[in-house]
């Protein structure tokens, strides 16, 4: 009886999916906390056979962080911003008021989870009319001062298991828990620099910008490849990967880049201590990791994080020549109509400019994840053999663009 109840149970909640979404998830983050981490995880080398092993909950979160931290560039200069040259159209100061702070309170997620300071959504919109003066202050202080807090720069790391062998931390991804009230001032901050930061974003991206989406790049994508089928044509597309591009992102070389959009000032300096300083620790069921610094990437579970990495990758598009690029995020498509083998040599040509910039920038293409597709209804197509720092890519007859096959 009591199984039957259990599966009627289950099968009601999966009906009601589309109409009470949060009674699934709530069963479903039951459902997982009952599933622990196995008694015993392992890290493999990356350069060499040998594993370290770890069988207490402190030293798996210290084996999940070091793992984690991994992926980081060392060693980054934070540059003091003396440019002092500004013109009219550089942003240089924020000036928050209560009128700025107090919608975004009232809109927050209460069912979020709470970050290291352990305040939570629901507290900050429970009293946000009696708060919002007081945050106010504080916001202000932070942006004029130049200054973030250390406390808001530290981030909860919780793994979350991906597929593979559950004791291989490596089969894991980071989900990065944030201070709620740091957040908040970050949305502040948002909202009064979109406008002029989204205005250098390139129309080829499609990612984290309103109006643009998945859907959209991939429509824009598919028309021009749809044109030339129709004219009877061949089209290469090229897909990219990034190896963990967003935790790679160079500090100094992206605080250049802002400084390019005309973001100077304090406002300038008040983003160099936002990147700088950071800390991250794993929290394991009975167990927590010692802290690591994070030396680069922006940070993750952010709002700001998103926007940054658009402008860091933005100028993508002024190192290709003579193909079309379309990105959404860090996931790039470098295409071209292919006539003859001049133009197959142009696109790798491109695909060379890429690799260049992708080694500049910090943000290296995976070999093994970069394809080549050849979209034609000719019965003989130009097939060219492409490839990234010399070596040879794959090609594969369909590809899974987006999600979409």
């Amino acid at each position: 009886m009591i199984a039957n109840a259990r599966k009627n149970y289950f099968i009601s909640v999966a009906t009601e999916l589309n109409s009470n979404p949060k009674r699934f998830w709530s069963l479903f983050k039951y459902a997982s906390k009952k599933s622990s981490l196995p008694q015993r995880m392992t890290l493999k080398s990356s350069d060499n056979d040998n594993t370290t092993a770890a069988d207490d909950p402190n030293s798996i979160a210290d084996l999940f962080n070091t793992f984690f931290a991994s992926v980081f560039h060392q060693d980054q200069t934070h540059p003091a911003n003396e440019t002092t040259i500004t013109d009219e159209n550089s942003l240089t100061d924020i000036e928050l008021t209560v009128d700025d702070i107090l919608p975004l309170l009232h809109s927050l997620n209460e069912h979020k989870a709470t970050g290291p300071d352990g305040i939570s959504n629901k507290i900050l919109k429970e009293t946000a009319e009696q708060i919002a003066p007081s945050l106010c202050l504080l916001f202000n202080l932070s942006l004029r001062s130049v200054s973030l807090p250390d406390d808001w720069k530290i981030s909860n790391i919780v793994p979350v298991f991906k597929k593979g062998k559950r004791d291989h931390v490596s089969n894991y991804r980071p989900i990065s828990l944030l201070s709620n009230i740091s957040k908040v001032l970050e949305r502040c901050v948002l909202v009064k620099t979109r406008d002029h930061l989204l205005q250098y974003v390139s129309d080829n991206q499609h990612g984290f910008i309103p109006g643009r989406s998945c859907t959209t790049q991939l429509v824009q994508v598919l028309e021009c490849i749809g044109q030339q089928l129709d004219n009877g044509k061949q089209t290469d597309i090229i897909y990219l990967d990034m190896s963990k591009a967003f935790d790679r992102v160079r500090h100094d070389v992206l605080l250049d880049k802002l400084q390019n959009i005309n973001i100077r000032g304090n406002l300038h300096s008040w983003f160099s201590s936002y990147l700088s300083g950071r800390k991250q620790r794993v929290t394991v069921p009975g167990g927590t990791s010692s802290s690591l610094a994070v030396t680069s990437g922006v940070p993750q579970g952010s709002i700001l994080g998103p926007v940054l990495f658009l402008l860091y990758v933005n100028d993508i598009h002024d190192t290709v020549i003579a193909s079309s690029v379309s990105y959404f995020a860090d996931d790039t498509k470098l295409f071209k109509t292919i006539n003859n083998q001049t133009d197959a040599n142009l696109l790798q040509n491109d695909l060379n400019n890429l690799s260049t910039w992708s080694t500049s920038s910090g943000l290296n293409f995976s070999e093994l994840k970069t394809n080549c597709q050849t979209v034609t209804r000719k019965r003989s197509p130009l097939i060219h053999e492409y490839a990234v720092n010399g070596k040879p890519i794959g090609r594969l007859d369909e590809e899974r663009d987006l999600g979409v096959r």
